[in-house]
Parts: C-alpha cells; structure tokens; sequence
C-alpha cells in the first residue's frame, strides 16, 4: 500500500514538473482557418495547440504576481502567437519617454526567419520585437536607437483580473526589411512547413519602478537576445 501511495505522488510530481518544463525546440501547427485578432483565440485551431511555458529569469528577481505561457500557428506569411501573463499592473513606460520603451510592461518576440544564429544589433538578420499594450511594436534600428518597426504585428490585449491575453498576429520578415520604408511587401517571408526559425517569447515585468524581471522560455539565453540569436530556441513550422 504504502509502495502504491509513492508511486502515485512521484507520477504527480512527473506530471507536474513536465507541465511547466521549459523546452528549447517549438513546434506550430499550420491552421486552414482565419484567425480573427480580439484577444479570445476562440477558433478550433487554438484549443489543439500546445502551450509553452514562459518561466526561465533572464534578468531581475523572481515575482510573486507573475506566470505566463504561450501558444502558437502559422499561415502565409504570419505567426499567430496567443500569450497568456499574469501580472498584477500594466505599466506605460513610455510615457516616461520614448527611449524608456524597453523597460516597461511587454511581451518581446525575438525571431531570426533563417536560423542563422548570428549577431543582429543594428541589423535586420534577426529581430527582438518589443510589442507594448499601448499599441506600439519597437526594436533598434541599424542606428543603434530605438523606432517603431510598421507592419510587424497585429495585437489585441484582453484583461480578466489579473490575467492578460494578448493574440498576436506577426508577419514574418528577411534581413530585407527595413523600418523606414514604407515598402516591406518583398520583405515578407512565405512560410512553409519544415522551415525551421530561431524563436523565443519573452515578457518583462514592471510594477511602476522600472523592469523588475525578465522571463523568457528559452532556457539559458539570458539578456543576450536584443544583440544574437545565438541562443534562440528553434521554432519548426509543422502541417
């Protein structure tokens, strides 16, 4: 009997511990369907995606307000991410200043569409988008400053208590991309199943002070992100 009990509480552990478990190889599902950005993710093709967790510390401490995880689909030329955070306050950061943009609340993507694991400060061979709930989406241009990147992604941010979740639709852009044209239709990617994509998700917190952390699901890839996709996660397109 006793033997049976610790079976059954190591196999609860095992379940536990492999649901939150951070993984460095994504996988997403093509959807036939049109994804509509409000928010919900109500069509059949998010309740078959698998969630990933958001949990490795990057920078800062550990915060007791907060957990997230993420979702993702492609079509055409479009991830469709749905991001799930809890967080118990929103915080504009750029109303402090445009140049303060990094340190509010944010979901930031980092993509690299070849894989090419190689620097990309002040360069488009990867990027680490900045998606802020305010509406703007933001990364360092080849001048080494900060600007609003058009026609990148597409968002919508739902609150219920505590919880936020943001649908995103990103357009999946080459190295070809620049964020002062206006002209960024050759750029786009078109994706198909088996491409394989440097890829990470992560969120920084802050509750009014400045960033208090910085979670990511890659593990080990730290604060190195906005500079390499050296130690972005791969994501496989899969249908």
């Amino acid at each position: 009997m006793e033997i049976k009990k610790f079976l059954i509480v190591f196999a609860a552990v095992i379940v536990f511990q492999s649901c939150g478990k951070a993984e460095s190889y994504y996988y997403a599902q093509y959807t036939a369907d049109d994804i509509t950005i409000d928010g919900q993710a109500d069509e059949s093709a998010w309740q078959k995606a698998k969630w990933y967790p958001i949990n490795q510390l990057y920078i800062g401490q550990e915060q007791a307000d907060y957990s997230g995880r993420f979702k993702i689909l492609w079509k055409n030329s479009v991830l469709f991410l749905f991001v799930e955070i809890t967080d118990n306050i929103l915080t504009n950061s750029i109303a402090d200043g445009f140049e303060n943009y990094w340190q509010g609340d944010c979901i930031e993507i980092f993509i690299d569409e070849s894989n090419s694991k190689q620097d990309h400060y002040q360069n488009n061979n990867a990027f680490a988008y900045h998606i802020l709930h305010t509406g703007e989406v933001i990364d360092i241009d080849a001048d080494g400053q900060g600007k609003i990147f058009p026609d990148t992604a597409n968002f919508k941010v739902l609150k219920s208590g505590e919880k936020y979740t943001w649908e995103i639709a990103l357009t999946v852009y080459d190295n070809t991309y620049n964020p002062n044209s206006n002209l960024h239709e050759k750029s786009k990617v078109k994706l198909t199943a088996g491409k394989k994509l440097g890829f990470t998700v992560a969120y920084g917190d802050n509750d009014g002070d400045g960033r208090e952390s910085f979670h990511g699901s890659t593990p080990n890839q730290g604060d190195s992100g906005y500079i390499t996709s050296e130690k972005f996660a791969t994501l496989e397109l899969v249908k």
